[in-house]
């Protein structure tokens, strides 16, 4: 009488036993799937990323053998155009080349081209002189950048003796300023800024700016703590508000003229952007400083690639030079459109 009972409570038992057994062996083969599917994944980014990288390199190298063959115009490369001695002069008063290859203008403003490297890469390119140089900001272009970036008002003057305390080698604090103590024994870095995103390295930056805003400053962002250069003709229109003052409708007024005509002097500047004469006799306002900073994106992946390429002719041993790179994502990992640019207009003679 008691077998019986004993006997059911043991059939009955089994059915839960097995389906536990199977929920966990299905949950572990969809775990062992998904991390399958994940290493899958990143293999597949990491070929991506070595090829696109291999890529990168070509056009880098093709990038600096332009710079050093090619000359400079107030605007950007005039590709195919004689070397003047005069880098000045109208184009009709220089001679035509004897071969007859027509010159073709490469502006370093930002604008995108397209160049073709064993597939598709978007490239543009900015010259160092039409950035916004945040080694040489004076107070008030550094509270246009707070202002730009997001911070608070009047954050900008605390930026700049932030920014001086930050670079300079003495714990001397200034008004406003912070040194070691102010930053917990973290800093300051008390050496020139690497790069320009360092910037939010500084004391305070990185809460007060607005991440989004920055990042889209960002590519009218350089630092250099060598000769402060500018250039009117190559400025993006954030760099001219931060630079000069110039309202949103100057700073396109601006880049509308230098379209038709690139401008010779700081004053055809002023003349066409209304934007009140704030210039200094010792810089040149109209021509490219000889750094120039370039974006390669991949039109096959989500891969982009960062650098800067500098001339230094009197530099025996580095007369050309690259540093500044890196390899990022894009966002949302999102490869380049490629459909509408403007052909890249070199090919090495």
């Amino acid at each position: 009488m008691i077998s019986e009972p004993i006997d059911g409570a043991r059939r009955g038992f089994a059915l839960p036993a097995v389906l536990a057994v199977i929920g966990v062996v299905t949950i572990v083969f969809l775990v062992a799937m998904t991390a399958l599917s994940s290493l899958n994944a990143e293999a597949a980014s990491a070929r991506d990323r070595v090829r696109f990288t291999q890529r990168a390199l070509t056009a880098e190298a093709t990038l600096a053998h332009m710079m050093s063959t090619e000359p400079f115009g107030p605007l950007g490369m005039r590709i195919g155009a004689p070397r003047a001695l005069d880098p000045f002069l109208e184009p009709e008063d220089v001679e035509a080349l004897a071969s007859g290859v027509p010159t073709q203008d490469l502006r370093l403003d930002g604008s995108p081209y397209l160049l073709d490297v064993g597939g598709p890469m978007m490239v543009s390119l900015r010259d160092q002189a039409g950035m916004v140089n945040l080694a040489y900001l004076t107070p008030d272009q550094a509270e246009r950048l707070a202002e730009q970036a997001g911070a608070p008002r009047g954050f900008g003057r605390t930026l700049l003796a932030r920014y001086r305390d930050y670079a300079d080698p003495d714990d001397l604090r200034q008004i406003d300023g912070a040194e070691s103590s102010e930053y917990g024994g973290d800093g300051p870095a008390n050496r020139n800024l690497l790069r320009a995103d360092e910037y939010l390295s500084i004391l305070g930056v990185r809460q007060a700016v607005d991440s989004r805003r920055w990042r889209a400053l960002r590519d009218a962002l350089a630092v250099d703590a060598g000769v402060p250069r500018a250039n009117v003709n190559t400025a993006s229109a954030d760099a001219l508000e931060i630079l000069f003052g110039a309202s949103p409708q100057q700073a396109e007024a601006a880049i509308r003229a230098r379209q038709q005509a690139p401008f010779l002097s700081f004053q055809d500047f002023v003349a066409a952007s209304g934007v009140p004469d704030v210039s200094n006799d010792e810089i040149l306002y109209t021509f490219p400083a000889g750094k120039v900073f370039f974006t390669l994106r991949d039109g096959r992946s989500a891969w982009i690639y960062r650098g800067r390429i500098s001339l230094t002719p009197s530099g025996l041993e580095r007369p050309v030079w690259i540093d500044q790179t890196d390899t990022t994502e894009a966002p949302r990992r999102v490869a380049a459109d490629t459909s509408n640019a403007t052909r890249f207009p070199y090919a090495p003679r």
